[in-house]
């Protein structure tokens, strides 16, 4: 059976104003992602704001590094190892890739995005590790995930402007997650994502 990334999570700094991450986690519960992960826990008046703000989505803990079913790359072949291995040991828990990611309706946009946030400077940027580009090549990069065996994908997301926008296109990127799209190979004529390392179109997982 092909597996789906059917959930997607936005991770959210530590370094957030209160109202900031408030906004954000309720925009999240809104377009019905998964959750919303902190990489800091915050003080417990602060942690109830942002449960009830993101409501249905929960409110969890990013995963540690090194943490087993965690994969930080977007490299679906290190999905797939990370997925057999786990499927050997008879590990029951989500695959997750947590990745920064910078997507635009063009190039141009994404670029844009990814170079006002300071998160995704150096080994971090989108481009290196992360999900990049037009909407299509970012959806071309879901799949390849899925495909690879990955259950869920934790986001960090550019927060520098148009937050809303960039939720909303993250939202609709995940939906076409089916197993009609992800049995089809890449459209022919589609430019490639400007990854370095990426994925064969003829790549599943059955």
């Amino acid at each position: 059976m092909t597996r789906l990334l059917l959930s997607v999570g936005i991770m959210l700094p530590g370094s957030l104003p209160a109202d900031t991450a408030i906004n954000i986690a309720a925009m999240t519960g809104r377009l019905g992602f998964a959750a919303v992960y902190l990489t800091e826990v915050p003080s417990q008046d602060q942690l109830e704001r942002l449960v009830h703000a993101a409501a249905p989505a929960q409110v969890l803990v990013t995963p540690p590094g090194g943490t087993t079913g965690v994969v930080r790359v977007n490299n679906p072949v290190t999905v797939a190892a990370a997925r057999a291995t786990m499927d050997v040991a008879g590990v029951e828990r989500p695959l997750r890739v947590c990745v920064p990611i910078s997507i635009g309706r063009t190039m141009s946009e994404a670029e844009a995005r990814a170079a006002l946030e300071p998160r995704f400077e150096g080994d971090r940027h989108p481009r290196r590790v992360g999900i990049f580009g037009t909407f299509e090549q970012a959806q071309d990069q879901v799949l390849a995930l899925a495909r690879a065996g990955a259950d869920e994908l934790l986001l960090e997301v550019p927060l520098e402007r148009d937050v809303a926008d960039v939720l909303a296109q993250i939202r609709a990127l995940v939906v076409g997650a089916t197993p009609q799209l992800v049995d089809t190979p890449l459209a022919e004529g589609r430019t490639a994502p400007p990854q370095t390392v990426f994925y064969s179109p003829t790549q599943s997982r059955q």
